[in-house]
């Protein structure tokens, strides 16, 4: 198993196919995985390019909706929907890149 050593001399390994999978959501942590295929690097890149079905869901419904204002010709349509990205992380995030510059 790889182990990714940081700056400061901490070791850290990486996630098991099982857990990579967990975290995308496709799975329980105590469910059996199989994927098709004998091959551990085409499971993980399947892994790693699949959506999160809680993702998925909130993809297609905005795609629907939009699909559905197109259909009657309206453009703008105000939402109390909660926007996906907290305008916290984004300010810090540029704040950061700003300073590196």
């Amino acid at each position: 198993m790889a182990i990714i050593r940081a700056l400061d001399g901490t070791w850290h390994r990486t996630f098991t196919t099982l857990e990579l999978a967990a975290i995308r959501s496709l799975i329980e942590p105590e469910e059996y995985l199989e994927l098709d295929g004998l091959s551990d690097q085409a499971w993980r890149e399947r892994i790693g390019n699949a959506v999160p079905q809680d993702a998925a869901q909130a993809i297609a419904e905005v795609m629907g909706t939009t699909l559905l204002l197109a259909e009657t010709g309206e453009a703008i349509m105000l939402s109390a929907t909660p926007v996906w990205v907290r305008p916290v992380a984004v300010a810090l995030s540029v704040a950061q890149h700003a300073e590196a510059a």
